[in-house]
């Protein structure tokens, strides 16, 4: 791999995982501000959200051409998946109290910047692993 395809690649998924732990850090903010004990179950179930982002910092580390997929994927299923947790209502009910949406939550003013922060950067993502794989598809020809 290109050594600016790589390094594109390598911030584009340290981004998102610097988005995703100020994400976790408001969640910990909320909690606290309702007297809410995170489950440790929850904190374990969390640590799948990273699991996207670490596979495509190590595509990334090894460099695979798949690495470039890897963050078009990790960019969308954060953008949707945080959406649809906080929007509507997880697909796994795994999240305590945040199976509950924001809207009934009444979250602040501060959680939904977040929120729209991170699936805004989730997108970015996306889009940075799809401009890398249209620049590795010229340089291929």
């Amino acid at each position: 791999m290109e050594k600016q395809n790589k390094k594109t690649l390598l911030w584009a998924n340290a981004i998102m995982i610097a988005m995703i732990i100020i994400h976790d850090a408001d969640h910990v903010r909320q909690a606290s501000c309702w007297d809410y004990t995170i489950p440790l179950l929850v904190w374990l179930v969390n640590i799948s959200v990273y699991t996207p982002s670490i596979i495509a910092l190590y595509l990334t580390r090894k460099n695979k051409n798949s690495a470039a997929l890897a963050t078009v994927v990790n960019g969308l299923l954060v953008a949707a998946a945080f959406s649809e947790v906080h929007l509507w209502r997880p697909t796994f009910p795994v999240w305590g109290i945040w199976n509950s949406n924001f809207f009934q939550l009444g979250a602040d003013s501060i959680s939904w910047t977040v929120l729209a922060v991170t699936v805004f950067v989730g997108v970015g993502v996306s889009l940075t692993g799809n401009y890398v794989r249209g620049r590795m598809s010229v340089m291929n020809k």
